[in-house]
């Protein structure tokens, strides 16, 4: 072989070369810019989709804190009002009711987080209710106690009287 026909030959090799690489270049271009432009077309569509259904998940949060705020008022006010000395058992389960109501709103949402604030207010107006209902029970035996300590004084007197009557 002539050193003019290596020349050509390297020369051919090269331009077939240049063109291998250049159109390996161009499709892998056109490959990535499809998939880049193709799936971000549809990942902007999830993330709108995403954003307005969580701007939905907070409207119906908020349309049912609103509802729920008049209930937990009322609670509020039947407990404060609420006296354990009057035999009306169907107060007691009303509020029963509406705290076991408030908390169901938890149990049937406990995946979204702002839904424990029913289940510690309902948590909350429970506590003070049973503590509303024992202190009540414990000022009533403070009453009986006290009132049998006086007797037991009177008692205690009239006898002190009969012995000191009896001894002169």
């Amino acid at each position: 072989m002539t050193q003019k026909n290596k020349v050509t030959k390297n020369r051919r090799e090269k331009t077939i070369g240049f063109v291998y690489v250049s159109i390996l270049f161009l499709v892998a271009t056109f490959a990535c810019c499809w998939c880049l432009f193709y799936y971000t077309e549809n990942k902007n569509e999830t993330r709108k989709e995403f954003v307005i259904a969580k701007m939905d998940r907070i409207r119906a949060f908020q349309n049912i804190q609103g509802d729920q705020i008049v209930i937990v008022d009322s609670i509020y006010n039947k407990i404060k009002s609420f006296n354990p000395g009057i035999n009306a058992s169907y107060e007691e389960n009303d509020i029963k009711f509406y705290l076991n109501d408030i908390k169901k709103l938890y149990t049937d949402n406990s995946y979204d987080g702002r839904y424990k604030i029913f289940y510690q207010v309902s948590n909350f107006y429970n506590m003070w209710f049973a503590d509303k209902k024992e202190l009540w029970s414990k000022q009533q035996n403070i009453m009986k106690f006290q009132k049998n300590l006086e007797d037991c004084q009177i008692g205690l007197e009239k006898k002190l009287d009969e012995l000191k009557t009896t001894k002169k």
